[in-house]
């Protein structure tokens, strides 16, 4: 079946079998932006009204909060319990054997859906720092031929077919079969996507779906183990909503960005003295313990006397149930929304540890090796990249050495594993896979090596999304001045990742500004319905 074959056959209605009882959209739904409740209200906060917020968190979320609030004039603080701002885009000044370098917590990309954080790159003229990755997304199996994942032509659903039609694992008519499971996904609805599949896991879902193999191991199962989450125990609700995200909702979807230099450099210096300049007041090194409640409001934070108008919770998920579980509350009230509250977030799962290794060898790889590789059955590598590729300072590196820099993401570790803290004992251990992957490092001497081991990616496990409290669960619970942000907190429309974070620091600061008649920001988000078919 070629190209004119399948589009004819879309065209003559043969999928509407598929759909049936179902809506038949003809292209992607347009960006929605979510306008302020109080559009009529001052753009900030009047003169001689003061207003003081703690935040709670200095990475995204966090700093997508602050930023709102102070540029509306809103005395901030901002306590982390880190010694750098940017939570999983921190950056430090690591030491080697091969020189002194800025190491991130990991290598990120910029979708297209980051409409809220690409919003806040404009302001804060970021950009300059960002290119497009256009190289598509390559795969390396042991089972399976090389795969290399691009939506061309940018159009729907000419995307998706050429997508089909250039694989070496799959052609257009297997891939067709596949349309009755993608169906929760081309026809995606995010009101009810979790009350429909958040008790069914990925596998189950799949298997329920009869897929083929090729399509099973080569698309699906490689997206579910970048998420960082175990994949026999990811919810098909968070998956059906990630491949919206990142395939079916716009033909611009697979788009992503790299930045050019370290992430503090490129985001969260420039953001953070952004901030500065606004008067907001970073205490670094400083962890909450927890916060004071009285009369159904947080106060301040629990031993230090300081009083707050508000408080935005935005430290990942295991540090908000610590402050929680920490907080005191003086009256009835405020304990019985407290006691909520935490039964909710206790339930909250953190994802597997992980691990981020990067070597600086002294040994080039071969030209017509892609930057970025994802290497779904290579564990415990599930992802390589060519920083010296990337990013200048390793670029420069490189030049002078005509070595590499290699980062590896080790996300599926036995506990003893990812136990471990010595990053030339790490790169001993997962050699052998490099050098099956790339055998052109096989001579190659490690001249440095850093590792960062890390517990704090969100849980997609099933059952998690039904529990996720929303940036103001707080107050529909009785606290009325504390709200969350983070990548595990809800949201009424479709995010994940660094784009949940900034949102919901959005959110939460549009709660407060609500409360005290300051005209809220608008956040323009993803589509909450899938294209359909043509």
């Amino acid at each position: 079946m070629n190209r004119r074959d399948v589009l004819k056959w879309i065209a003559g209605g043969s999928l509407g079998v598929l759909a049936s009882g179902q809506r038949v959209q003809a292209r992607p739904y347009p960006l929605r932006t979510i306008q302020p409740k109080n559009p009529w209200d001052p753009a900030r906060l009047p003169a001689g009204v003061r207003r003081k917020v703690l935040v709670v968190g200095g990475g995204l979320a966090g700093l997508s909060a602050a930023l709102e609030l102070a540029e509306r004039g809103y005395e901030v603080v901002v306590r982390e319990a880190d010694s750098v701002l940017g939570g999983k885009l921190a950056t430090r000044r690591l030491q080697t054997g091969a020189g002194t370098f800025e190491v991130e917590h990991g290598l990120h990309m910029w979708f297209f859906n980051y409409h809220v954080f690409r919003d806040i790159r404009r302001r804060l003229g970021l950009d300059r720092h960002f290119r497009p990755y256009a190289s598509g997304v390559h795969f390396e199996f042991r089972n399976y031929q090389p795969e290399v994942l691009q939506s061309n032509p940018p159009r729907y659903p000419q995307n998706l077919i050429g997508l089909l039609e250039r694989s070496p694992n799959f052609n257009l008519f297997s891939g067709m079969r596949q349309l009755g499971m993608l169906r929760a996904i081309l026809f995606y609805e995010h009101s009810s996507n979790v009350a429909r599949l958040d008790g069914l896991s990925f596998p189950e879902w799949i298997q329920r779906a009869n897929l083929s193999p090729a399509f099973r191991d080569v698309i699906l199962m490689p997206a579910a183990e970048v998420t960082l989450n175990d994949p026999q125990r990811i919810s098909a609700a968070e998956m059906a909503q990630l491949m919206h995200l990142c395939f079916t909702s716009h033909p611009r979807a697979m788009q992503r960005e790299v930045t050019t230099v370290d992430h503090g450099t490129a985001v969260i210096e420039p953001w953070a003295a952004h901030l500065r300049q606004l008067g907001v007041r970073f205490d670094l090194g400083r962890a909450v313990s927890g916060l004071r409640f009285e009369r159904g409001r947080a106060v301040g934070e629990r031993g230090d006397p300081t009083s707050y108008d508000g408080v935005v919770l935005a430290c990942a998920v295991g540090g908000a149930r610590a402050i929680l579980r920490g907080s005191t509350s003086s009256d009835p009230a405020s304990a019985s929304a407290l006691a909520a509250l935490r039964a909710r977030t206790d339930r909250l799962e953190l994802a597997p540890p992980y691990q981020v290794l990067r070597v600086w060898l002294d040994r080039p790889t071969r030209q017509d090796r892609p930057d970025i590789l994802e290497t779904p059955e290579h564990r415990p590598i599930n992802l390589m990249v060519q920083f010296h590729l990337l990013e200048e300072e390793s670029k420069r590196w490189a030049a002078a050495s005509g070595g590499s820099v290699i980062e590896l993401h080790l996300y599926h570790q036995s506990a003893a594993e990812a136990a471990e803290r010595d990053p030339h004992a790490i790169w001993r251990r997962v050699r052998p896979t490099v050098e099956e992957l790339w055998p052109e490092l096989q001579p190659a001497n490690a001249m440095g090596a850093t590792v960062g081991s890390y517990e704090d990616f969100t849980s997609f496990a099933v059952g998690q999304a039904s529990i996720r409290p929303s940036a103001t669960t707080p107050a529909q619970d009785g606290l009325a001045n504390l709200t969350l942000a983070g990548d595990w907190v809800a949201t009424d429309y479709p995010s994940a990742l660094m784009e949940r974070a900034v949102a919901t620091g959005r959110e939460a600061a549009n709660h407060l500004l609500l409360a005290d008649g300051v005209r809220q920001a608008s956040l323009t988000v993803t589509p909450s319905r899938g294209p359909g078919l043509f």
